[in-house]
């Protein structure tokens, strides 16, 4: 793998199914909890889940805000860097749209 490849940086950071989930959902309904998260994502375990929020908010990609309210929410959302994530998402959507149906699926 070439260092200074930007697929491949990105794809260090993305290039997972739970990531690119996360990514989705901020995408398509804007601020989350853990626990709208956690509903959303079927299958999800709370480690992978904070392990990916965490990840994604080391990189830059989503921002942490705690809403003090009583009790506290916290609530997650995409950067403006986060938000270049976009085009890719709608790319990935058209061709797994165009894909054929598993059979278990059918």
């Amino acid at each position: 793998m070439r260092p200074n490849c930007p697929v491949a940086r990105s794809a260090d950071i993305i290039a997972d199914r739970w990531t690119l989930l996360i990514l989705r959902n901020l995408s398509l309904d804007g601020p989350q909890r853990f626990q709208d998260f956690a509903k959303a994502l079927d299958g999800i375990s709370p480690t992978t889940l904070s392990a990916r929020l965490k990840s994604l908010q080391e990189h830059g990609l989503i921002a942490r805000e705690v809403i003090d309210t009583h009790p506290p929410r916290t609530l997650y959302s995409l950067t403006d860097l986060g938000l270049n994530i976009r085009p890719v998402l709608k790319a990935l959507h058209q061709f797994g749209s165009a894909l054929p149906a598993k059979p278990e699926d059918r």
